[in-house]
């Protein structure tokens, strides 16, 4: 009897990580062991990279305790993240159950008359200025499941839904207004004053929202259209409409016009509302962070969560249940940090920055800045928190900066704008992970998605990094 040959399948997300993983460790066995001094500085209050300091060291070569052993650093290190993601999830849960979410889209898509692009742009810009101004990103991973219900509800598919949230974060980090976990960071150790550029910056992230709602409102209007233009779609299996990975009850689509916006509703919205408010003028003039943010999310839950089902108990048991659901999420970016913890052990991070920043000093001008967006893109690979990297390159294209003749600040946002916009695609940013986890969203797929987004944004920045070089 014949055998059916095994048609070959793209490695799914978790797979691809650990390739990665085993890629990094064998990495560690080719690439010089080396690091830079670092010095605690009293104005950031973080450590800095000292400029000039690299010296190689003795081989620290990945062992078999180190690569097994990874994962569990890895849920070590994003702890605190994970508990965000765990409560948040919850929380959620609860305001999904409750209908407030479905009930605002409903009386949203009234006010726009139908015109689903209108009601995506909303969205997505509403997400940019909370990201561009308060830093807000994991915060958001909560409403993955209600923007994938509202996107197959519209009659798009789900990953229409994370799209519309992370294009619409994203979109707004590259180019910040006062976001404290990138453009102050980095300006501070760059010694700028703090939120200069501003007005260049402004042009850069107007422009970035646009192209990110276009990017959108073009596939999605595809999708709709013909749902066989779906990334999702199951090209092999003609007698199913996606991906085995989406089941038939996250196919059934939810009416939307069944949900009243009532006054219970409204004031679930009004509580979802303040708590986001809230949350950004804590983490940017009050200290706060994952403690205060969990504490937080718990807090709107339960609240939310009493007004609903009128039952602590109930309460309790519906959080149980959605944060339970967020485990995929949760393993994938623990998987992603064990990719850093890995690197870092085997000390070859430092080795790969410097590698990539050196031949820089032997451009200038227009070509140093791309050179440093380029530069940035690869880097953020290997370091994919923001504040985390800024602290490690930025003390190094400092003086690349002087050296090669473009002003500072010119770096700075060539910094920006590849470290978030390079968050789209890379395997190891830990919030697009837990995304594409919570959705059930291949890698590949997403990546099929976004790498054309980040094209356009990246000749974007390179418009606005030009004149920029003109400019200053």
């Amino acid at each position: 009897m014949e055998k059916t040959k095994k048609k070959w399948q793209f490695p799914s997300t978790s797979t691809l990580l650990m390739c990665v993983a085993l890629l990094v460790a064998i990495l560690t066995y080719v690439v010089p062991a080396g690091q830079y001094d670092r010095v605690d500085d009293p104005v950031t209050g973080r450590t800095l990279v000292v400029e000039g300091t690299y010296q190689p060291v003795d081989p620290h070569p990945a062992t078999l305790s180190t690569l097994f052993g990874s994962l569990y650093e890895g849920f070590q290190d994003i702890s605190d993240i994970i508990a965000l993601i765990l409560i948040a999830g919850g929380a959620m849960g609860i305001l999904i159950k409750s209908g407030a979410i479905h009930a605002g889209i409903n009386s949203l898509t009234k006010v726009t008359k139908g015109k689903n692009w209108m009601l995506f742009a909303i969205i997505m810009i509403v997400y940019a200025f909370c990201s561009s101004l308060l830093g807000m990103a994991e915060e958001f991973i909560g409403f993955v499941p209600i923007l994938c219900a509202i996107a197959i509800s519209l009659g798009y598919d789900k990953i229409t839904g994370i799209a519309i949230l992370l294009f619409g974060i994203y979109s707004g980090v590259g180019f910040a207004l006062t976001n404290p976990f990138n453009i102050v960071i980095a300006q501070q150790i760059a010694q700028l004053p703090i939120f200069s550029g501003m007005g260049l910056r402004a042009v850069g992230f107007v422009g970035s929202v646009i192209i990110a709602i276009h990017h959108v409102i073009h596939y999605g209007n595809k999708v709709k259209k013909d749902p066989t233009k779906s990334l999702l779609y199951d090209k092999n299996d003609s007698s199913l409409k996606l991906d085995p990975e989406i089941s038939e009850k996250e196919m059934n689509k939810v009416d939307l016009t069944t949900f009243e916006l009532t006054g219970k509703r409204k004031l679930e919205l009004i509580i979802l509302a303040v708590t986001i408010i809230g949350m950004g003028y804590g983490t940017t003039q009050l200290g706060w962070w994952m403690h205060e943010m969990c504490a937080i999310f718990l807090a709107f839950g339960i609240v939310i969560g009493l007004i609903e089902f009128k039952s602590l108990n109930e309460t309790v048991n519906t959080f149980m249940r959605e944060a339970g659901g967020m485990a995929e999420a949760c393993l994938l970016i623990a998987m992603s940090r064990s990719i850093v913890y890995i690197m870092s052990d085997g000390m070859i991070i430092d080795t790969i920055v410097r590698g990539i920043a050196t031949p820089l000093g032997h451009l200038n001008g227009v070509l140093a800045a791309w050179a440093i967006y380029i530069s940035q893109l690869i880097v953020n690979f290997f370091v994919p928190s923001s504040s985390g990297q800024a602290v490690v390159v930025m003390p190094i294209l400092t003086p690349l900066a002087d050296l090669t003749g473009i002003s500072r600040q010119v770096m700075v946002h060539a910094f920006m704008a590849a470290d978030s916009y390079g968050n789209m695609i890379i395997p190891t940013h830990p919030t697009t992970l837990a995304c594409l986890g919570m959705a059930g969203i291949s890698y590949n797929k997403w990546f099929k998605l976004a790498w054309p987004l980040v094209l356009k944004w990246t000749i974007w920045s390179f418009i606005i990094l030009a004149i920029g070089v003109y400019v200053w």
